[in-house]
């Protein structure tokens, strides 16, 4: 349907579509064909694309490029482009023709149903022209056809290419001045940069990074929110010293080695290391001048000397 040249097209394919589905139809209806269908293109044009061939085709190119910072991938895609347009540029200065070969190839698919146009001259330079039991009107003077096909693409459609064949004329006398091979030379060009230090400067406001977008959903809250936030005429708060660490003592003899609870045991350890000096032993040891001595009981003297056995 996108393909239609004419509104009598428009409507028939639109029937079909209706009556395939209607709930294709509804979907086509709400997407507005009349924006993107070629019979209500603006005339004068002569283009008749209905995709984005091209715009997919550039940002393939420049994938790469939008890696690096701004600068720099202004520069990596006007470099791009610049070796693009001259291998296209060399390309159209070796094309020997009046017109562009994409010409040649539209022709050659028109050639077949123009072969099979019956041709009725008029006046005023016009035609009558019958393909597959439908009629239109072509007048090469003019560039036109009823169909509308040969306003819209700036080519000789195959009714007004069947009359140039009836009529044995060159048909690229009849292909819009867009298509000849002198325009399509004059479409490149681009002249070299020099680097950026050699730039001119201006006066304007410097640019900076915009700030992150928000994103959506709730806001993170952290510790920091939470805390109460002072007013602005609010007085400061002096903030209070650390508390030392208790140090604790014991009740009874007020040492900080021990608290009341281990009192006893820490006397009694003490006690046991060497307080009283009598040791109760079975052995039969003994010293003499005044070291140590045992007696049958077992009880142990403490006093100075060497030490002798009996």
């Amino acid at each position: 349907m996108a393909w239609s040249y004419n509104a009598k097209q428009f409507g028939e394919r639109l029937e079909r579509i209706h009556a395939y589905d209607i709930g294709v139809y509804d979907d086509v209806m709400k997407a507005k064909p009349k924006s993107w269908c070629r019979a209500f293109y603006k005339m004068g044009s002569y283009c008749e694309d209905v995709d984005n061939n091209f715009t997919e085709s550039f940002n393939k190119t420049i994938n790469k490029a939008r890696e690096k910072p701004f600068m720099a991938m202004l520069e990596t895609v006007r470099r791009l482009a610049m070796v693009q347009i001259a291998k296209r540029s060399a390309l159209s200065h070796s094309h020997k023709g009046l017109c562009t070969p994409y010409v040649a190839k539209f022709l050659a698919k028109e050639h077949e149903k123009a072969s099979e146009c019956q041709v009725y001259p008029s006046t005023n330079g016009c035609f009558e022209v019958t393909l597959d039991g439908d009629k239109h009107r072509v007048c090469l003077q003019n560039m036109t056809c009823t169909c509308k096909k040969y306003q819209i693409c700036g080519i000789p459609c195959e009714h007004a290419y069947g009359v140039i064949l009836k009529r044995t004329l060159n048909a690229d006398d009849y292909v819009c001045q867009w298509f000849r091979t002198a325009m399509w030379r004059l479409n490149y060009g681009i002249t070299p940069q020099r680097g950026a230090r050699h730039w001119p400067t201006t006066l304007g406001d410097d640019v900076y990074v915009p700030p992150e977008p928000l994103q959506p959903g709730r806001n993170k809250i952290t510790k920091e929110d939470k805390k109460r936030k002072p007013c602005v005429n609010e007085s400061p708060v002096k903030k209070k010293p650390k508390h030392k660490k208790r140090i604790m003592h014991c009740g009874i003899c007020g040492s900080d080695q021990h608290n009341r609870r281990f009192h006893h045991k820490k006397n009694q350890t003490q006690a046991s290391q060497g307080g009283g000096g009598e040791i109760v032993q079975g052995g039969g040891l003994s010293q003499d001048d005044g070291g140590l001595s045992q007696s049958a009981g077992g009880e142990v003297v403490q006093g100075g000397g060497g030490l002798s056995q009996d």
